[in-house]
């Protein structure tokens, strides 16, 4: 996220109930019909000036509730048999941020912010000290790392190969640990399985680095159009939806990767063929991604780019303009599709006030609302030039725009492929 604005939430309604909104938990009180949650306030420790997020339903004009510290927030009488647009307004100060989800269904669902995950976010707690020895390092220097959802911890080995690292994080778990040479991955090793928690010492681990990443795999773009030229390829090697390491290879032909044998202890992992190409601006970028074919050539096919149809994209150069009263913002994306995110954000610092909107890609446009009264500072976008930028994504076989709200956060397929475009907008009154 480029900036970061900020919300007020003053008045909280829910079928005509007023609801105190100086008290950041009011939202979680009493039966309901609708159950938002979400993971705005795990952000507030990296934002401290982040003061409080409104939920809205359609404009907030009928249903409104803040987002309560346990990031929750009910709404009794509200429709649940239809798709819901879910705004959060968000203050932090005097920014505005707001952010919208577009055509949300369920009676209970998960609207995570546009910030990332919170297990992203940097941990002071220590969960074990790993202690041990790389082999097979050929007496150099190697990098070795933990790898795990919500952990982190690196360190350099010795050229003797002793190690000792810190593996840090919110709660105890069960890590792998990598190693990999200094500068590039041309040999490997991995544990799997190692037990983090409370932090105690887990020694006298030894790493073989005994799997040389030595195969090469071939891979075709067909058709590059309108994105050309391939940027570059790579595989990256993941267990679970975590990946261990990646290489990559310049998109010149004939494309050859090199990859490894997937023998113990890397039976379990998947390899992930990316392709990036396009570059900034319009039609923009694509980042597509596949498995491996069984055998031969595996080809990468790239999708349609997103085209926005209102307002008129411009560049730096030459900015489109728009009313900000009553703006819409149209748009027309591959039929594979999942979702489109639009994102308005102010070039003038002083404007804090952005909007990001996610719709299905089934949906063609959205019209900006000026914000309920005392829910913010500043009600609308502001006058002047904004970075206005698109994009489409497909999570991957299976998945569906309705998977970003389940309680389980959605992990793209290894199939899934996002695009990206942008310009600049003047705002006029």
């Amino acid at each position: 996220m480029n900036r970061l604005f900020a919300l007020a939430v003053l008045l909280c309604v829910a079928c005509g109930d007023k609801t105190d909104p100086k008290s950041p938990d009011a939202g979680t009180a009493g039966p309901s019909a609708l159950i938002v949650h979400s993971d705005w306030w795990a952000f507030a420790r990296l934002l401290p000036q982040m003061e409080d997020v409104t939920v809205l339903l359609g404009d907030g004009s009928l249903f409104r509730q803040p987002l309560g510290r346990d990031g929750i927030a009910r709404f009794e009488g509200a429709a649940t048999t239809r798709p819901q647009d879910i705004t959060f307004v968000v203050k932090l100060g005097d920014e505005v941020m707001v952010s919208t989800a577009l055509g949300v269904e369920g009676s209970e669902v998960w609207v995570r912010s546009i910030l990332g995950s919170p297990e992203d976010l940097p941990s002071s707690t220590r969960q074990a000290t790993l202690t041990g020895r790389v082999t097979n390092n050929g007496f150099s220097w190697t990098n070795v790392y933990v790898v795990g959802k919500g952990f982190t911890g690196h360190t350099l080995a010795e050229s003797d190969g002793s190690f000792r690292l810190d593996v840090m994080g919110e709660n105890p778990g069960k890590v792998a640990l990598v190693v990999t040479d200094r500068f590039n991955a041309q040999k490997v090793g991995l544990l799997r399985d190692i037990a983090v928690g409370e932090g105690r010492t887990v020694g006298d681990l030894v790493l073989p680095m005994d799997h040389p990443v030595d195969q090469l795999l071939s891979v075709e773009v067909p058709e590059v159009q309108p994105y050309a030229p391939v940027g570059n390829v790579s595989a990256s090697f993941l267990l679970g939806s975590d990946v261990l390491f990646t290489r990559t290879t310049s998109g010149a032909e004939p494309i050859e990767l090199p990859v490894l044998a997937r023998t113990p202890p890397f039976d379990a992992v998947e390899v992930r063929l990316s392709v990036a190409a396009g570059s900034p601006g319009q039609p923009g970028t694509v980042v597509a991604n596949a498995s491996p074919a069984p055998r031969g050539v595996t080809r990468l096919a790239l999708p349609a780019p997103i085209t926005l149809t209102s307002p008129t994209p411009g560049t730096a150069e030459a900015p489109g303009s728009a009313q900000r009263s009553g703006l819409t913002v149209r748009w027309s994306a591959d039929p594979a599709a999942h979702s489109v995110m639009v994102r308005l954000l102010p070039v003038d610092y002083e404007q804090r006030f952005s909007w990001v909107i996610t719709a299905p890609a089934t949906r063609d446009g959205f019209t900006l609302f000026t914000l309920p009264e005392g829910v913010a500072p500043r009600t609308q976008l502001g006058v002047g030039r904004h970075t206005l930028v698109w994009g489409s994504s497909f999570l991957g076989t299976g998945r569906g725009y309705q998977s970003l709200f389940k309680e389980a956060p959605a992990v793209n397929g290894l199939d899934a492929w996002e695009t990206l475009s942008h310009s600049e907008l003047i705002l006029q009154d």
